[in-house]
């Protein structure tokens, strides 16, 4: 009798082990996968509602763009008109804002259910935070301490606590929140769309809870608010239209035909104009808000959708392309001016000095230097000596007569910043050097020295 229990005890302890084994077994399958996420992207749950995103630091200089598509973000400097960084390891990426000043931006994306902090600066993950797959659309509150996350696959709205940098409460009783969400400019109110249902709710910010349901839209999408409050814009996909709804009635009061699919309503800064972008036609209807007539069609886009962004002045507007490029608008002149693209080439310039003779420059015009104390492939200047000579970057180098673009490389810092190299020498600026021309940096130290035929002769 004891040597049958013993056997059952035993073949019970095996069975037991195999249980565990085989419920763990996903678990383990699963953190598998998802450490392999950064290098190689699973397919998202959420991968066949689509949208882009587009952000402009408040100073102008970076452009941070994404397609729910793509399973990156590109970096793009809009002074230079060139791609900073390429950030891999999204899944599903959604929208995307700038937070403290332009400090840092933030990423949600729907499949991994974060939000992705990164420094403008570095392009560096500072932080991450978890809430909920399905995180979409987000918007800051205008003291910057709050954001306000869409949870479509919950068809909840997530608060989240910038400075404490956690969840604070999750509000509930929406449909489907996808993209479309807006704070208000005095704080009071959030505006969120809800595609099942076509409706747009209104929060209010001290209770945290829904307060308001406006109807009557198809196929929302982009939605903007006046500044005093009074009137808010809604993109309708499915009628070709844009309502204006009187916030004070909660009402859709008049309805302006536009091209077709339209999924962009950006209002102006003064709030005299909207921009509808018009995904099928490929065009932007410009549209003049005091008496709602369209007054011009900027032709020339691909497939523009929500990701229209002015600048503070108004007088242009920067918007996506399916391709994730940048058209840059005059919005006088209703023309595109300029395109930022992943592919463009950086043209290197060469000026003439009567003191040094002909030497390389940026496509601004502004010197570049070496460091002599630098080997190929290694900087030497870091600390104070990058605030004095900051470290110069571009893709795609064109070269110019004399140069040749096999010459030119790239290395990345201990810092992680990216520098152009020049026969594996680093090339910088000179802070002192205020204008295209200037060469104020050419010998100081008897180390530092702008690139000319005689390079090679003080560098070795």
């Amino acid at each position: 009798m004891k040597r049958c229990s013993l056997k059952k005890m035993k073949w019970r302890s095996v069975l037991a082990a195999v249980l565990v084994f085989l419920y763990m077994l996903p678990a383990t399958i699963f953190a598998s996968g998802h450490e392999n996420n950064q290098e190689k992207p699973e397919t998202g749950f959420d991968t066949h509602i689509t949208n882009n995103s587009l952000a402009v630091s408040p100073d102008e200089k970076t452009g941070v763009v994404s397609d729910s598509r793509e399973h990156i973000i590109l970096v793009f400097d809009l002074v230079k008109g060139t791609l900073k960084k390429k950030i891999e390891g999204f899944v599903t990426p959604r929208n995307i804002v700038f937070i403290g000043g332009g400090a840092q931006f933030v990423v949600s994306d729907s499949t991994l259910g974060s939000l992705r902090f990164y420094d403008t600066k570095t392009l560096k993950l500072k932080d991450e935070i978890v809430v909920g797959q399905g995180a979409f659309g987000t918007a800051v509150s205008p003291d910057g301490r709050t954001m306000y996350v869409n949870n479509q696959a919950q068809s909840s709205v997530t608060v989240v606590d910038l400075e404490k940098r956690k969840p604070v409460s999750v509000i509930t009783g929406f449909s489907q929140p996808r993209q479309g969400i807006v704070v208000s400019h005095d704080g009071k109110f959030v505006f969120v769309t809800n595609f099942k249902g076509d409706k747009v709710s209104v929060i209010d910010t001290a209770a945290n809870s829904i307060v308001r349901e406006i109807n009557g839209f198809s196929m929302i999408r982009a939605i903007s608010v006046s500044a005093d409050g009074s009137t808010l814009y809604a993109a309708n996909s499915g009628r070709d239209s844009i309502s204006v709804v009187d916030l004070a009635r909660g009402e859709i009061v008049d309805e302006i035909k536009v091209g077709r699919e339209p999924y962009g309503a950006a209002l102006s800064p003064d709030g005299k104009l909207l921009l509808a972008s018009n995904k099928a036609d490929n065009t932007i209807n410009v549209i003049n808000v005091s008496d709602t007539r369209i007054t011009g069609t900027i032709k020339g886009f691909l497939e523009p959708r929500q990701a229209i962004v002015f600048s503070q002045d108004g007088a242009r507007a920067y918007v996506l392309n399916r391709d994730l490029s940048i058209s840059q608008v005059d919005v006088n002149s209703g023309t595109i001016i300029d395109t930022i693209s992943e592919n463009r080439s950086y043209k290197l310039q060469v000026l003439k000095s009567a003191e040094v003779g002909k030497y390389l420059a940026d496509q601004e015009g502004m010197t570049l230097y070496y460091f002599t104390k630098d080997t190929p492939g290694i900087s030497n200047c870091s600390g104070k000596c990058l605030e004095i000579w900051p470290p110069f970057y571009a893709e795609n180098i064109k070269a110019s007569e004399g140069f040749h673009k096999k010459d030119f490389g790239t290395i990345t810092r201990e810092d992680g910043q990216k520098q152009t190299t020049y026969k594996g020498y680093p090339l910088y600026y000179f802070i002192k050097d205020q204008q295209p021309g200037d060469i104020k940096g050419q010998g100081v130290n008897n180390i530092w020295y702008i690139i000319n035929k005689h390079f090679m002769e003080k560098s070795e």
